[in-house]
């Protein structure tokens, strides 16, 4: 996306009179919604992300990728 697009895109979803702000405040409610399968998604993501057994557990820090304990990190 360029850059003009880009700053377009986040003006239309601060704009409340826009589509892009619609759906970008619909999908927040969703995850807010502890019945929405958006909710659920979330939380399932988040303990995925939380549990070190899952691969998402090292995509989701920061440097990603399947790093040992203490690699790559500074001493």
């Amino acid at each position: 996306m360029s850059d003009k697009a880009n700053r377009d895109h986040h003006a239309n979803q601060m704009n409340p009179n826009s589509d892009a702000y619609k759906a970008r405040m619909d999908h927040h409610a969703d995850q807010s919604n502890p019945g929405s399968s958006a909710h659920k998604a979330a939380a399932d993501n988040r303990s995925d992300q939380m549990n070190p057994n899952n691969p998402a557990y090292d995509s989701s820090r920061q440097g990603g990728g399947n790093q040992s304990a203490g690699e790559g990190q500074k001493k």
